[in-house]
Formats: structure tokens, sequence, C-alpha cells
């Protein structure tokens, strides 16, 4: 794809998913592509957007639909690939803009998570090729050899690879502090004794603790309930009760550190109402910031 197409199917992604779930006619998109700086106040042809459809799907994987009944083209906004492809094409559109003469009223950290390593992972995974890792820490290096990657996750901007060492042992490597990935030949068969998901979505966070799984329900006020709700602290997050003045959420994961840790930056603004032991995690954890600040 070259570049002119490539911002013609980067605006028309932006500019439909920007819409939301109502969507936009055909004749609402040929408005907004005049007001755009790419139609060089030419007509946006009806077998170009189609087009630019097809290209998009084909490209990124990410259906611009149409509803018959109103004819308004939408992207579903509840698509895990397709919304993580739109954070991609964001942080593109970024990447645009820092070079044009509103740079300066963007404030934006270019630091990278390890997202370099997802391509070479990825195919690790599917096609179950052993993995050769570099890992950095405090101008040390680390190399595991023989690495079974089972898996990846993102935790606060960074990619972690879930990955079995020689010795059976699992771990979670941060791929922003890894220097080198190398792809083997060698293969390895498929470990049906290990619980992919329990390790990757109801260990919360970023390091593997040997800790059972709990049933844990929060109650958050309105303020920040919509927060919640539009961020979800977890995969399995439900909400159980929505009241006026408060909402009741439900989740069922590992209360690691991590997690621990993230429930305090909401303050006092989040009551844990089971169970007790994660009540007292937490104070615990506060008794010992009031200590150290004394």
């Amino acid at each position: 794809m070259n570049k002119p197409s490539f911002n013609r199917n980067l605006w028309l992604l932006n500019t439909i998913y920007q819409a939301g779930t109502e969507g936009l006619t055909f004749e609402e998109i040929c408005k907004n592509w005049q007001s755009s700086g790419l139609s060089k106040g030419k007509n946006y042809p009806l077998r170009s957007f189609h087009n630019h459809r097809k290209e998009i799907l084909d490209t990124f994987n990410i259906a611009i639909r149409c509803r018959k009944n109103t004819n308004r083209y939408y992207i579903k906004n509840n698509e895990t690939a397709a919304q993580l492809m739109m954070k991609v094409l964001g942080l593109i559109g970024i990447n645009q803009t820092l070079r044009s003469d509103i740079s300066s009223l963007i404030s934006y950290t270019p630091r990278t998570g390890g997202e370099g390593f997802l391509t070479p992972i990825t195919s690790a995974i599917q096609n179950k090729k052993m993995l050769k890792v570099v890992f950095s820490n405090n101008n040390e290096k680390t190399t595991y050899d023989e690495v079974k990657p089972l898996g990846i996750k993102e935790y606060k901007n960074c990619w972690y690879l879930l990955a079995q060492l020689g010795g059976g042992q699992k771990v979670y490597v941060n791929l922003a502090y890894t220097s080198e990935i190398t792809p083997l030949n060698e293969t390895f068969a498929e470990l049906t004794d290990v619980p992919v998901q329990e390790l990757l979505v109801e260990n919360y966070g970023s390091r593997l603790e040997e800790i059972p799984t709990e049933e844990i329900t929060l109650k958050a006020p309105a303020s920040i309930s919509l927060q919640i709700k539009q961020f979800p602290i977890h995969p399995s997050q439900r909400e159980l009760e929505n009241k006026k003045n408060h909402s009741i959420f439900y989740l069922n994961l590992k209360p690691t550190t991590d997690f621990i840790r993230d429930l305090m930056a909401f303050g006092n603004q989040i009551e844990i109402i089971t169970p007790a032991s994660i009540k007292e995690k937490v104070a615990d954890e506060a008794r010992k910031i009031i200590k150290k600040n004394q």
C-alpha cells in the first residue's frame, strides 16, 4: 500500500470510528472528505470508498459495516482486534502530527513497551517454535535459551511474554527490557498441562504469584463508575448493581501485589465489599506507606 492510499485508509478508519456505533451515511462521509486536506477539492467517489473498505479489511482485518435499514457505515466497537488496530492507528496519527506545525500542542512520551518483538513472538507461539531471549536490567544481561513462548499480555503500556524456561519454570518477561529475541529451529509440543489462560488472565499484573483466584466485589460512587466501565479493571469485570449514586462490580482474579496497588490508586473512592482478606491487604499496604512517610 503506497503512502497516499495508507493516508486515505487511515482517514476513513478514523472518521467512521469517531462517529461511534451510530455511524455515518456515505453523504456524511463525503462532507468530511471535502473538509479534509486529502480531498484537494475533489469528490469522494463511491467506488473509491468501497475499494478503501476492502483494503482496510484485507490489511487491518477491520470490517466497515453498513446497517441496511439506515445505510449508515460503522465499526463494531466490541471487536478486540479492531480496537487494538484503532489504538495503533491513533499512535500513527500522533506520529504524523508530531511532524506538523502543531506538534508543540501535543504532550506525548514516545516510550515503547516492547512492541517491536510482538511479530516474532506471535509467529513463534503459532508455530510452536523455541526462542532465545536476552533480558537486560540494571546494565546486566540475562540470556534464556530454549524458551517456550506460551502467550503475551499488556499491562500498563508494556508487553509481557508468558514463557516456560528450560527447567519448567513459568515467568513473565517484560519486553520493554528485552534486548534480543531470536527464533530457534527447535519446536515444542502443545503444553496441555499448562493453564495458560489462568496464567495470562486470572493472574493480575506483571508478575506471576502462586495465590488462589478469588471472587471480589467492589463498590464505586457514580463519579468514577463510568470510568471503571469505560476502562475495566480486569477482563472478568461485571457490573452487578447500578444505582443512582453508586455501582457494584464483580471481579474474578488472583489478587496480586499489582492488583492491591492499583486498587489503592483509587484512594478512598473504592470500597472493597468482599472478601475481607483483600480489605486487610489494602489496609496493611496503607499502614506501610504511612509508616515510611512519617
